[in-house]
């Protein structure tokens, strides 16, 4: 069993298939079951949407009816694949979930060309793909699984960070290309963000006596100018299309997120370290002091070992930078699983050599162990989203529609009463109103009915005060949600 011999023989094609197979459950299964969300995927789904159906940037959600005035201040670059999907896949959650779960599904392709091409080790590429899709914080809500943007940006930086490193070693234009590229795409997915990988490659090759070589190299510099100058371009457009925006951004998204505690997200320092190191990284978070020891073993490959260093320069500095923001939420810390997860298949490098080494019997007991340890951890993120549910009563206005289509296909014009966020059901109203189906679907946020109206609300804020001021007789109740006709005011 020689793991570092790559051939087109049907124990690699087996291995392939298997992998694919354990990879779609955790990734694709029931990717549309839950609704799409309240805040940031309804708000993202909503700008696709309108970039779909306009061409333009979406500045301001109050353009869809009801909607309230929340200026958008995201960046549109991933958005774009959204787009593409809605205009193929027509108008649900798949089109605006999918084009993200593709993005991390092309890294882990690349995860695997990668480790074959570099280190003649195609099964590290396999392993970081299979550390990521069993890292429980990763593969959940507002991460791979919905239509929110922080893991692809997770994958544009592991891809950047690597692009820089293999120009660091190379000199070539192709890596340097490729950096600029990536980075690009994270800054204009993620803003400023993006540009926290650059305490970490910088200190990489500060430690390895390259960063003044580096400085002075005109094609790094180019790179460096085309980003910052693309990124400038874009919010220097954008300000003059919608004026005010640079400030909301400045003041929303970049600067005043750390220095200033956002929505109630404020986190004591060690936040993050804890989360990781508790919940959501078990148990890959304890293996990284491990891989990163093996940088200093002595006959350890001068590939390997910058590898390790360099991912482990960004991954510290971009974690030790988002920990004294002053908000802080549990998806900023996206790229740390792949950050950790190229770490980990790094790892496993030295340890299939050491397997080649030892006997048949031994081999097939310790990878039979490892493999047995890590289906448990693969059968607890597919039991979390194979039936996936919402709790969030603002988030079930398009399961209750998705219900009422089905059993009552006549009904096709009624009003969405939502007097929350709202981003959510003015998703589903758009949905519904434009399949062609004939929907008349209306959104308002007040209570305020006509005699003969119907009306579907999941929210006691606005069933009570009905409740108060109105006769009515309930059409279809599910769960807290119901639909409604207005008789006659008391």
């Amino acid at each position: 069993m020689k793991f570092k011999n790559f051939t087109f023989d049907v124990r690699i094609i087996i291995s392939t298939l298997i992998f694919f197979i354990l990879f779609y459950f955790p990734v694709f299964h029931h990717l549309d079951r839950l609704p799409i969300l309240v805040w940031d995927e309804s708000l993202f789904s909503l700008r696709a949407l309108y970039m779909h159906l306009t061409g333009e940037y979406l500045h301001n959600f109050n353009l869809f009816e009801g909607m309230p005035n929340h200026a958008n201040t995201k960046l549109p670059f991933t958005t774009f694949f959204q787009v593409i999907a809605l205009k193929i896949g027509g108008i649900n959650e798949l089109s605006i979930r999918l084009p993200i779960v593709l993005i991390f599904t092309a890294t882990v392709i690349y995860m695997i060309y990668h480790f074959k091409i570099r280190f003649n080790y195609i099964w590290s590429g396999y392993v970081f793909g299979l550390v990521a899709i069993t890292s429980v914080g990763f593969v959940e809500p507002h991460m791979l699984r919905t239509g929110d943007q922080d893991a692809p940006f997770a994958c544009y930086m592991i891809l950047s960070a690597i692009s820089f490193l293999r120009y660091l070693e190379t000199r070539k234009t192709k890596p340097l290309i490729g950096f600029t590229i990536f980075s690009l795409a994270a800054v204009l997915t993620k803003n400023l963000m993006a540009g926290l990988l650059a305490p970490g490659i910088l200190l990489f090759a500060l430690l390895t006596h390259q960063l003044l070589s580096i400085l002075k190299d005109y094609k790094f510099l180019l790179a460096c100018i085309t980003t910052i100058g693309v990124y400038c371009s874009v919010i220097f457009y954008y300000e003059i299309q919608y004026p005010g925006f640079f400030e909301r951004m400045w003041s929303y998204e970049l600067i005043g997120r750390y220095t200033t505690t956002i929505e109630n997200h404020g986190r004591p320092i060690l936040f993050y370290l804890k989360y990781l190191a508790t919940k959501q990284f078990v148990p890959y978070l304890l293996l990284l002091p491990i891989v990163f020891s093996i940088a200093f073993v002595e006959n350890v490959c001068k590939k390997l070992r910058n590898s390790i260093l360099c991912i482990s320069c960004v991954l510290f500095c971009y974690l030790l930078i988002i920990s004294f923001s002053k908000t802080q939420t549990t998806w900023y810390i996206a790229p740390i699983y792949l950050f950790g997860a190229y770490l980990i298949a790094l790892g496993s490098i030295p340890l299939f050599k050491y397997l080649n080494e030892q006997t048949k019997l031994y081999r097939n007991v310790f990878v039979t162990g490892l493999l047995f340890s890590w289906l448990v951890l693969y059968i607890n993120v597919v039991t979390i989203n194979f039936g996936p549910k919402t709790e969030n009563k603002d988030e079930k206005y398009g399961l209750f529609m998705k219900i009422l289509a089905k059993e009552n296909p006549s009904l096709k014009k009624y009003t969405l009463v939502d007097n929350n966020f709202g981003t959510s059901a003015g998703f589903y109203k758009e949905m519904y109103n434009r399949s062609g189906l004939g929907y008349e679907i209306n959104y308002k946020r007040d209570v305020n009915f006509d005699n003969n109206q119907i009306i579907m609300t999941c929210l006691n804020n606005i069933l009570n005060p009905t409740n108060e001021k109105y006769n009515y007789e309930v059409i279809k109740q599910w769960q807290e949600c119901k639909l409604l006709k207005i008789n006659s005011r008391k």
